[in-house]
């Protein structure tokens, strides 16, 4: 049973335990018993997450701490992508024929509760800069992909940039730069800021960092012989 209103921040990991309760308000066991969690839009009931819960109920234990206790964890990148709003969820049970049956929210006997998603923690990401399509070339040892020169106009205490990456099972390195000079040759003098390795990593990441730059450059150097790909980067200075 879960009466209350789940909510979790946006863009940051999130544990929230679930107490499975019986219409008397006792807890029940639940150690040899298998749930998924089910989060669909209200709007239009598209299914926006899908994911197993943990169960932290152990039968062989002697104390009652843990009877009828679940857990969720929600990653940075599960709630990047969505928008921060309410949704309704739903517990599902599996049984042994393969099928689910539901798990109820309250004493009534309703089966979806409500998770909120709430973005205080970083301010919601609007680009000021969008690419999908980079420069290639060979440095020697593999083939890099590149933004070129990003010009940026800084304040002079130093402005903070939030460069974002979509990625679909990308395996490689990406890496930040940046520079002072004002108008950049063809092999500028740039700063490593931030260096960031990848292994089959699908979704939406991101760097945030404060500097006094008047370029950015992010280059990435995908593992050779893979087939993940680097989609998008969102700059935002």
């Amino acid at each position: 049973m879960y009466q209350r209103t789940l909510k979790i921040q946006k863009g940051v990991k999130n544990t929230i335990q679930l107490q499975f309760k019986n219409s008397d308000q006792k807890r029940v066991g639940i150690s040899s018993s298998t749930f998924k969690i089910n989060v669909f839009d209200p709007v239009d009931r598209k299914l926006v997450m899908s994911k197993d819960v943990t169960v932290l109920d152990n039968a062989s234990t002697t104390t009652n701490a843990l009877k009828g206790l679940a857990e969720i964890s929600f990653l940075e990148n599960e709630t990047l992508k969505l928008d921060s709003k309410s949704y309704n969820f739903a517990i599902v049970k599996s049984e042994d024929d393969g099928s689910y049956s539901p798990t109820y929210s309250n004493t009534y006997y309703d089966v979806a509760g409500t998770l909120e998603i709430k973005d205080e923690i970083y301010p919601s990401f609007v680009p000021s800069f969008s690419m999908s399509d980079f420069q290639r070339s060979f440095n020697g040892a593999a083939w890099e992909y590149s933004t070129g020169n990003l010009r940026v106009y800084p304040d002079s205490i130093g402005t903070l940039h939030t460069a974002a990456f979509y990625m679909t099972n990308y395996r490689g390195t990406v890496l930040v730069e940046g520079t002072l000079e004002n108008s950049p040759s063809i092999n500028p003098n740039y700063a490593l800021i931030s260096t960031k390795v990848y292994n089959q990593f699908t979704g939406i990441d991101y760097v945030n960092f404060n500097g006094v730059f008047n370029y950015i450059r992010v280059r990435y150097i995908p593992t050779t012989n893979t087939t993940g790909t680097f989609d998008k980067l969102l700059l935002r200075s």
